[in-house]
């Protein structure tokens, strides 16, 4: 899908890319890197993505609802199409029924080339990192997960990471760094 790039000033311009999409962009990246990964693995390496992007390019990666579990960050939409593995690498992709063709399809994702080679570079170092690690640094106290996780305040429905949660844990991690 085409990126959406107008914007207000201050306001994330949206990409709109399938989150399943996305999930089966970074399988393929592994597997061109000879790499696994575990549905806990993906669904941090997603987040990091979805991260990243917002924080350094201000652009929102994809629609989909990012919730706080236990585990850290999951999109359900890739949990519960990988959920069969368990704990084992994936070995196929998403797919989802597609109302234009009336067949099942695999995900995929029309990406600006600038996103794809920042997303090689970012999650770059991470991709060959165990979901246990992966879990870790998601889980980094002060964090958009640990901001929603830990949070004393009102309800928090569907304990929903927002891209402004995601914001505001990086503006806050930003002014700690700069007071070092």
């Amino acid at each position: 899908m085409v990126a959406d790039t107008s914007s207000e000033a201050g306001t994330p311009r949206r990409l709109r890319y399938s989150v399943r999409g996305l999930a089966n962009w970074i399988l393929d990246y592994a597997d061109e890197l000879r790499l696994t990964v575990t549905n806990m693995a993906l669904n941090k390496l997603v987040f990091f993505a979805f991260e990243k992007t917002l924080v350094q390019r201000k652009a929102v990666i994809t629609e989909a609802k990012i919730e706080a579990w236990e585990h850290g960050p999951v999109f359900r939409e890739i949990y519960h199409d990988f959920k069969r593995f368990g704990d084992k690498p994936i070995t196929t992709r998403a797919d989802f029924y597609s109302v234009e063709t009336g067949n099942v399809e695999v995900a995929s994702v029309d990406m600006e080339r600038s996103v794809e080679d920042f997303l090689r570079s970012e999650l770059k170092p991470l991709i060959h990192l165990p979901a246990a690690r992966l879990r870790e640094i998601s889980h980094e106290p002060g964090g958009a997960w640990h901001q929603v996780w830990c949070y004393d305040g009102h309800a928090n429905p569907g304990m929903e990471i927002t891209p402004r949660t995601i914001l505001q844990a990086a503006d806050e991690k930003g002014r700690c760094d700069d007071e070092t």
